[in-house]
């Protein structure tokens, strides 16, 4: 599943793709991406995308002259965003499953195509039908965000409010941190390195967490987050930007998926468990 540093890189990407585009037609695949919608495609024809958004995992294209009125976007596990410029060149973002997927477009994966005026085209991919594009009002988008807590890739991050609310919570830091509404951003992969990065096992519980360690927490999960961001996400089950190149965080990666090697710091061999129903890595020495 994609994370923030992903989505954020194709948010990044499709600003420079389809910002400014007039939607000319909508080739619905599969009616359940849009939430069964019947005036889905009325409802953005003439319109121009305005911006590119994003809160948590979620994108938010706005238009323009329409204030009320926006599309909402989220991957979930194999949601896919090709985009095919006005000469055929086809170049995509999110999970793919495999190396076919982009040879033909629209194809078996399709769930909704988006078609330009100057001919591109943004296709919406989605094996396993998780993902969706749905419409909402100004009123639904503010609830949509009220779902999210704070990010911790931004400056203004309140580490205080973070701890104190760590502190009334008794599941395991991993399941905390997994939570949407109370950190934005974090999945499987950033929570490992995050924690790994500050010391703290991913079994330990949220209230037993010190200040420091959750400031050490916070501080790990917003570097290791913008660090991603800026090469691109990490790359599993063939991730790529919307200018078709691999995240390359991978390379970077210290605990997640390193289970029966020796940890950088100490020489532990990392282990892997599963927390709150995830597949977990740890050092045992060095994380307490």
């Amino acid at each position: 599943m994609p994370e923030l540093p992903e989505v954020e890189t194709v948010r990044l990407q499709l600003l420079h793709k389809v910002v400014g585009k007039i939607i000319k037609k909508i080739s619905i695949h599969n009616a359940k991406t849009v939430e069964h919608d019947l005036d889905f495609e009325n409802k953005l024809k003439g319109k121009a995308i305005a911006n590119i958004d994003r809160i948590g995992k979620l994108l938010i294209f706005s238009f323009a002259d329409s204030p009320d009125l926006f599309l909402l976007a989220h991957l979930k596990m194999t949601g896919q965003f090709f985009y095919v410029d006005a000469k055929g060149n086809i170049i995509g973002g999110g999970h793919s499953q495999s190396v076919n997927d982009s040879k033909k477009l629209p194809n078996s994966h399709t769930r909704v195509s988006y078609h330009f005026s100057d001919k591109s085209t943004l296709h919406f991919n989605d094996m396993r039908i998780f993902g969706y594009t749905k419409l909402t009002t100004a009123s639904g988008l503010a609830l949509a965000k009220a779902r999210f807590g704070p990010e911790p890739i931004h400056e203004d991050f309140d580490v205080k409010a973070f701890t104190a609310k760590l502190k009334r919570r008794k599941t395991p830091i991993k399941a905390a941190l997994l939570d949407q509404t109370f950190i934005a951003g974090l999945g499987n992969i950033y929570v490992d390195e995050a924690l790994y990065s500050a010391g703290v096992r991913p079994t330990r519980r949220a209230d037993k967490v010190t200040k420091s360690e959750a400031t050490a927490i916070a501080a790990s999960a917003g570097t290791i987050m913008n660090a991603a961001i800026k090469v691109g996400g990490t790359t599993f089950q063939h991730f790529a930007d919307t200018d078709g190149n691999a995240g390359n965080y991978t390379n970077y990666l210290q605990v997640f998926g390193k289970q029966n090697t020796p940890c950088s710091r100490c020489g532990t061999s990392i282990l892997k468990t599963r927390v709150a129903g995830r597949g977990t890595h740890y050092c045992p020495k060095c994380q307490k």
